[in-house]
C-alpha cells in the first residue's frame, strides 16, 4: 500500500514538473511574455501622435514623426522620467495624466489647458496570401 502511495506522489510530481517545463519552453521562459501596448491615435494637437498604453500595466509610450518617449503610469499620473520641458523631442510637451478612459478611448491632460481625446487604433490586418 505504501508503495502505491509513493508511486502516485512520484507520478504527480513528475507530471507537474513536465507541465511547468513544457510551458517554459512555449513561453521562452518561466514568465509569460508581456502583451503589446494598445495604440491610441491622438490627432487634435499641432503634432498628431500615437499614445501606447495597456490597461493594468505601468508602461506608456508616445510616438511622433520626430521622436519616441517612454514613461510610466501611476494613479493616472504620467511620469516621463528625466524628460524636461524640451518640446523639440516630440514637437510638444507631453501630457501629465490620463483623465478618462474606456475600452476604445482615453483623454490625456497636460500643462495649461492641454486636453487631448485619443481613440484606439484599429489592429493591423495581415495580408492574406494570393493564389
Amino acid at each position: 500500500m505504501l508503495v502505491l502511495f509513493y508511486t502516485a506522489v512520484a507520478l504527480t510530481v513528475i507530471g507537474f514538473t513536465g507541465f511547468i517545463a513544457l510551458n517554459a519552453v512555449q513561453n521562452h521562459g518561466l514568465v509569460p511574455p508581456p502583451r503589446a501596448l494598445a495604440p491610441y491615435d491622438c490627432a487634435g494637437a499641432d503634432t498628431p501622435f500615437m499614445f501606447q498604453y495597456l490597461h493594468g500595466t505601468e508602461r506608456v509610450k508616445i510616438s511622433t514623426a520626430t521622436g519616441v518617449l517612454e514613461g510610466t503610469l501611476h494613479n493616472n499620473q504620467l511620469d516621463w522620467g528625466s524628460f524636461g520641458s524640451d518640446a523639440s523631442q516630440l514637437g510638444f510637451v507631453p501630457p501629465t495624466e490620463i483623465s478618462a478612459q474606456d475600452a476604445q478611448s482615453l483623454t490625456l491632460r497636460g500643462p495649461g489647458a492641454f486636453t487631448m481625446p485619443c481613440v484606439r487604433s484599429a489592429p493591423e490586418r495581415k495580408a492574406s496570401p494570393t493564389h
